[in-house]
């Protein structure tokens, strides 16, 4: 049920080797850490009404090659779960959850987003295009209830993410993320759920890890992929100072940037995966404090727009993303959107459930095989990029 990828820990990082004008990798297998791979329900995503031939295969492609299965709490497949004060309405994710349980996953449940008269909406209605609106300040402790409510209702869930994204926390005034309002929720939240039941795991902030080609306030992390905002690693070093708990450090991101997109290839513009992750883990692992699993709930390896997203390329695209990510030193790593659609340019892991000859496997899932087949056989993997194909080599270590 589900796997873990075994990564290189070679000087934190990936180990690169020049051969023939190409780069090579050395992913092998790290003692001491494993990264796993997990994929986000979205709006589509093998539902019940859909024929079962279709939802059983998509089904079966999580339980192959996903250790874990993330589902936010209102949006993206479910309604709204709390319509007015006191109610609640769990039809839409309680189908989820089951959904994750009978793929045989572990379940992890995104605390995202707020209901509307959380946010100054009418009780019993809700706007759908106010989806990414935070909660006022004011009703933080019933945003906390709610995600007390859903810890109870579900108690085969053991692992929660605070938010998704940072969604309503920039403070357009002064330039930067209200991560101080953000924090302040996520601790009510950590502290409730910790008092309701201690094993249970919470992380955040989720924060976008953004990159431009021209940007407006410039860190240190750069390279040919653009630059990183300098405003998100604030945010992450805010976050590590004032949470009064973490089991986890959630970030995500894209390999293009926000002004211009992809400005290099997509091969190489995941190195920028590479760099932030470094980055993370020393900032998760600073002396006098345990250190925090990194996970990136969100890693959009994009491809440019002419290149279909459902193609060998794309799903290779994707796999040296996650493997440079894991030799960086991630513990996790969820694909947004396992089933594709084609409003969502992005590589998926099976095709639409919508047909009852649906829910195939795209190309990434043998990819995702070929790897932990490897691996499960104790081998080293080598890889490189060869006329748009990544290749893979097994070796004995």
């Amino acid at each position: 049920m589900g796997w873990q990828w075994r990564t290189a820990a070679v000087l934190a990082a990936v180990m690169g080797l020049l051969v023939g004008g190409v780069t090579l990798h050395e992913s092998r297998p790290r003692p001491s850490q494993a990264l796993t791979v997990g994929a986000t329900l979205t709006q589509y995503s093998a539902d019940a009404w859909n024929p079962p031939p279709a939802t059983d295969r998509a089904k079966e492609i999580l339980r192959r090659v996903t250790g874990m299965t993330n589902q936010h709490i209102m949006g993206w497949g479910v309604l709204n779960p709390s319509p007015a004060p006191g109610q609640r309405d769990w039809a839409s994710l309680d189908a989820r959850v089951r959904l994750m349980g009978d793929a045989g996953v572990t379940p992890v449940v995104t605390l995202c987003c707020a209901p509307d008269w959380m946010k100054g909406g009418r009780p019993g209605q809700t706007d759908w295009n106010r989806l990414e609106v935070a909660p006022d300040r004011a009703h933080f402790a019933d945003f906390v209830q709610l995600a007390v409510d859903v810890a109870k209702r579900y108690p085969q869930v053991k692992q929660f993410v605070v938010w998704n994204e940072l969604k309503g926390f920039y403070d357009p005034g002064r330039g930067r993320w209200n991560i101080e309002a953000y924090t302040d929720l996520y601790n009510q939240v950590y502290r409730a759920l910790k008092a309701y039941d201690p094993s249970i795991s919470v992380g955040g902030p989720y924060v976008p890890m953004d990159s431009w080609e021209d940007a407006p306030d410039p860190s240190s992390i750069s390279g040919p992929w653009g630059t990183v905002d300098q405003r998100a690693l604030d945010a992450v070093q805010y976050w590590l100072a004032h949470a009064v708990g973490a089991d986890f450090l959630a970030v995500d991101g894209s390999n293009g940037t926000k002004d211009k997109g992809l400005i290099t290839s997509p091969e190489a513009s995941n190195a920028k995966f590479a760099a932030i992750t470094r980055w993370l883990v020393a900032q998760a692992n600073r002396p006098g404090r345990p250190p925090l699993p990194v996970w990136w709930m969100e890693l959009h390896a994009d491809v440019a727009p002419s290149d279909n997203a459902a193609s060998p390329y794309a799903a290779d695209v994707a796999l040296d993303a996650l493997l440079q990510v894991g030799d960086a030193g991630a513990d996790a790593v969820f694909l947004w959107q396992p089933e594709a659609d084609p409003r969502f340019h992005s590589v998926a892991l099976w095709d639409s459930t919508s047909s009852p000859n649906g829910g195939r496997p795209e190309p990434l899932v043998a990819r995702l095989e070929e790897v932990e087949n490897s691996w499960a056989a104790g081998d080293q993997v080598t890889y490189v990029w060869r006329d748009r194909r990544l290749v893979l080599t097994p070796t004995s270590p």
